[in-house]
């Protein structure tokens, strides 16, 4: 009789047990269980800073389970003359839609090197052009946005 309860208790600590960490482990692995893709803003938030008069960062915060396509980021402008882009090394990711690719997650801080096409006026815009994808299958069209510096 006494085997029989601990069989029934260890049964019931068992159930209980994996009622309790079933749910933190789905919670704690939720690129699997999204099934919505973000919004491109949420996904790619994207802020800048300037430096110097010539010089501007420009960060991208790329949420959990997406990233950024290396060869499709671009800057230009009417204003400024783009001299210089520095972008870090990217990841290499065989990627469904592109194929071999590098790739960006979670942070992506590109630096440009400026210089005003009119040296009497040193405010203007810069055009910045990029894609991103969503580890579940979506990728997005090529984004287009403007800085106001």
């Amino acid at each position: 009789m006494k085997k029989r309860l601990e069989k029934i208790l260890f049964s019931y600590f068992l159930i209980l047990l994996f009622i309790f960490i079933y749910p933190i482990s789905i919670n704690g692995n939720k690129n699997f269980i999204e099934t919505e893709p973000l919004s491109v803003e949420e996904a790619f938030q994207i802020d800048f800073l300037v430096l110097s008069p010539t010089e501007i960062i420009i960060r991208w915060e790329i949420d959990n389970s997406y990233y950024l396509y290396k060869k499709k980021i671009a800057f230009s402008s009417l204003d400024y003359t783009i001299q210089k882009l520095i972008l870090p090394a990217g990841q290499i990711k065989e990627d469904h839609y592109f194929g071999k690719s590098e790739v960006y997650y979670e942070i992506l801080e590109a630096t440009i090197i400026i210089k005003p096409r009119n040296q009497e006026n040193s405010s203007g815009i810069i055009f910045v052009e990029y894609q991103g994808c969503w580890e579940g299958g979506v990728c997005y069209p090529v984004q287009k946005t403007l800085i106001r510096i």
